[in-house]
Formats: C-alpha cells, sequence, structure tokens
C-alpha cells in the first residue's frame, strides 16, 4: 500500500544531493564580494536592489533579504527603521555546515517570519527568484500538551520542503522536512545529540534503539547508518511520520534499504493508537 501524501514530494536522493554538496553555495569566479550590509541600518538608509552576478545569476544572501525587506515594506509590514533581520529567519533549502555566506540560485532559500501577509509572501515568490516558500512564525510546531491541538506555522507561499545535511563519524544523511509543521535544527558540526549517538554506538550500547519522538527521524536514521541491528520510529504527529517515510526513501541507498511496505494508513493527524505505517 503506498502512503498518500509523500509519494506526491519531489525529493532528491541523498547519494546526489551529497555528491555535489561542495559547491552549492560556492561563488563563482566572476561574484561580486560580498556586500556586508550593516544589519542595524533600517530600511531607508539601505540600498534599493543588489545585482545578482552577471555570469552565473546567483545572489548574496544579503541581497535576497534585502528585497525581501523592500517587498514587506512595500506592503505597510515595515517600516522604514526596520532592519534586514526583521523580514526573519533565513532557511537554505538545503542547509550544510558553511564556513562562508552563500550565494543563493532560483528556489534556494525558505524565509519563516513574523508580521507577513498571504499578499506579501506570494510576491516574495513571485519577484524573488531565490525564494522558495515563505513560512509565518505561530510558534514551535507539534505536540505540546496532550489534550490540546497540535501547532502548525502556516505557509503562506511556495513550499516548505528543505533538507538539512546530518553528520557523524558513521556518514551523512539527507534529512528532508516539512519546515512549517517540523521545528529548526540548524545543521551544524558538533551537535550534541549526535556526539551521544556516536559514543554509545562506539561503545556497542546501541544494537536495538526506539527514537521514541523521533520528528523527522535524524537520530533513529543516524542510528542505522551507523549499524544498529533494529530501529523503531515512532511519533504521535502525523507530518513528522510522512517526513520518515520522505527520509526512508531518500536516503535508501545509504542505508541499505531494499523493499519499503506501508502496512497501514493513518487517517488521523495525531496518534491514539498504535498505527505500523
Amino acid at each position: 500500500m503506498k502512503y498518500p501524501d509523500y509519494e506526491k514530494a519531489f525529493v532528491e536522493p541523498a547519494i546526489a544531493v551529497l555528491a555535489g554538496i561542495e559547491e552549492r553555495y560556492l561563488a563563482c569566479p566572476d561574484c561580486p564580494p560580498e556586500p556586508n550590509l550593516d544589519k542595524t541600518r533600517g530600511c531607508r538608509d539601505l540600498p534599493g536592489r543588489i545585482k545578482r552576478c552577471h555570469s552565473c545569476g546567483r545572489a548574496t544572501l544579503d541581497a535576497v533579504m534585502l528585497d525581501a525587506l523592500h517587498i514587506l515594506h512595500d506592503f505597510g509590514l515595515r517600516d522604514e527603521r526596520e532592519t534586514l533581520r526583521s523580514v526573519g529567519s533565513p532557511l537554505v533549502v538545503l542547509g550544510y555546515p558553511l564556513a562562508y555566506s552563500p550565494r543563493l540560485g532560483t528556489d534556494s532559500l525558505i524565509i519563516q517570519g513574523e508580521n507577513i501577509s498571504r499578499e506579501a509572501a506570494q510576491a516574495m515568490v513571485e519577484q524573488i527568484s531565490e525564494i522558495r516558500g515563505v513560512i509565518l512564525f505561530q510558534g514551535v510546531p507539534g505536540m505540546h500538551k496532550k489534550g490540546t491541538a497540535p501547532l502548525e506555522n502556516a505557509l503562506l507561499a511556495g513550499s516548505d520542503l528543505r533538507a538539512d545535511v546530518c553528520q557523524s563519524l558513521f556518514g551523512e544523511l539527507v534529512i528532508y522536512k516539512n519546515q512549517s509543521k517540523i521545528h529548526i535544527e540548524f545543521s551544524r558540526q558538533n551537535a550534541p545529540k549526535m556526539r551521544i549517538i556516536e559514543r554509545l554506538m562506539l561503545q556497542g550500547k546501541a544494537s536495538r534503539v526506539v527514537d521514541g519522538l523521533c520528528g523527522p527521524g535524524t537520530l533513529g536514521l543516524m542510528c542505522a547508518l551507523a549499524g544498529a541491528r533494529e530501529v523503531v520510529l515512532n511519533d504521535v504527529w502525523l507530518p513528522a511520520v510522512q517526513n520518515v517515510l520522505l527520509n526512508l526513501k531518500a536516503n535508501r541507498d545509504l542505508l541499505g534499504i531494499e523493499r519499503i511496505e506501508y502496512p497501514q494508513v493513518s487517517s488521523h493527524e495525531v496518534g491514539t493508537e498504535p498505527v505500523l505505517v
């Protein structure tokens, strides 16, 4: 049985993503230098627009955020004193630890911020080629307390599907997530939870693993990559489970998965009884 929602989403196989990761955000020889805009200056004191590279067409992060700020200002959602930081959190579509500011191509950034209208978000996606989607931040998404409704941030325009490259001593995985429904985890090389997994695996203490609040599956799938004999991933929040299924598919070559089966399909956004999907 196929799982209905996740099959509709396009995900690039992890093995292909990792093969080109080093060049993904590099500047070309003709790229202009970083504008290094002052993050404390208001909209009225910033330039109107920064041109893209005439050779590769890529933009600096500052250039994209500047364009977004001007659109929010045009819609009356930011005043002339607002800074680049007021736009929101810039989330590259493929998160990877970088020692430099990324150069962005088409559909390579998602913005999550506050006080953004649906009309302004649509204008940002249509007019700024680098922006894939815009999310209205309303809190940390997911289940917070039993008996209460789950919290989702609102996808105002475009797509919220992005991925992070997660690194460990045992290798790398590409973890996709619908960012309006899953909390943000910035990719970094010194991730504390990953170091704990490495230590347990090296000590031989994690041959059978239960990732009880798995989210998109980062920790449980990394245990599988590290050689765990059995891994159970569980979450009460259906969007998290759907992202796990995406990540099984995307990372199947790295994890050595020969076959994916779908015994059951959950129809409930919040789990009440165990369902083996």
